[in-house]
């Protein structure tokens, strides 16, 4: 299951919270890895929009929770909580989204291609 999440980092710690997902400590990585995070992005806008995407092995509420077993989560959580807008545990506050809109899924839906028509015939 693919999950689209939503939070705020502070404006004034931009700067810090980039530098820190640069170089994301090892133990972190690997219990994300573990528990079934797969192709995990986060994206940070200007204002401090950040947006992550995740692929699960099963609900963000379950993953969250198997995170929440591991030692170094504790750690990086309450180390990445300075940087977050609102007070607590920055991975308590993420909003999740609704997807509402699938470009390959409607297009199969409708029994049409979901790659490009090879426009190099002519």
């Amino acid at each position: 299951m693919k999950v689209c999440f939503t939070s705020r980092v502070a404006t004034a710690n931009l700067a810090a919270y980039r530098a820190a997902h640069a170089q994301v400590w090892p133990k972190m990585l690997e219990a994300l890895r573990d528990t079934g995070w797969r192709d995990y992005r986060l994206y940070l806008g200007a204002d401090g929009l950040l947006v992550g995407v995740v692929e699960l092995e099963d609900s963000y509420q379950a993953a969250q929770a198997r995170m929440a077993l591991t030692e170094v989560n504790g750690r990086w959580q309450r180390a990445m909580a300075e940087l977050f807008a609102a007070e607590g545990a920055p991975d308590e506050g993420m909003v999740q989204l609704d997807q509402i809109f699938h470009l390959e899924g409607q297009l199969a839906a409708l029994g049409l291609p979901t790659a490009p028509a090879d426009q190099s015939a002519g």
